[in-house]
């Protein structure tokens, strides 16, 4: 198996639960493989993570960058339901204590400035904000994407939730 194919299935198990709650035992045994099998390809449960991490922040990133393409009520739509279609562990980082660890805090930190610049440039270009009301659209859209992911589909229809963010942040 490819180290990729192996962090998908390990981006799966994280989703679901946090960094503590996780061994290597488990680990293994969700992939049907023998601990020592893991040690090829991380020599300790935080080099696993951080590969983890880079995995998947990889992905998201690549992921708002396609979006950044489309017209905003599908920007929005689609980064509200990311999380949950895809089970990306750097989207729902936050809310699964990964900040705990300093290291980890300041590796995050930077990432997440860079997904917000990308972010903030795109709602500039397309609807003339402020980086500030940048990060309060993006505050909402990533509360109601954790939600979605919490509790599987909102209570509300999705297309209703954007058009109602589209009337509240007057985007035309």
């Amino acid at each position: 198996m490819k180290k990729e194919e192996l962090l998908g299935k390990i981006e799966e198990l994280f989703y679901e639960k946090t960094f503590k709650e996780i061994s290597l035992d488990t680990i293994a045994k969700h992939l049907e493989i023998k601990k020592a099998s893991l040690y090829y390809y991380f020599s300790s449960k935080e080099t696993l993570i951080e590969a983890l991490i880079d995995f998947s922040f990889e992905n998201y990133k690549a992921f708002i960058e396609k979006i950044s393409e489309w017209n905003t009520r599908n920007f929005v739509k689609e980064f509200i339901e990311f999380p949950a279609k895809n089970k990306n562990v750097f989207s729902i980082i936050n809310q699964n204590g990964y900040c705990e660890n300093s290291d980890m805090k300041k590796m995050l930190k930077t990432r997440q400035l860079e997904i917000f610049s990308i972010i903030n440039s795109y709602f500039f270009e397309n609807a003339n904000f402020s980086k500030e009301k940048t990060f309060l659209l993006l505050s909402i859209m990533e509360d109601i994407s954790k939600r979605k992911c919490i509790y599987g589909e909102c209570p509300i229809n999705t297309n209703d939730i954007v058009a109602e963010i589209y009337n509240t942040f007057n985007i035309v």
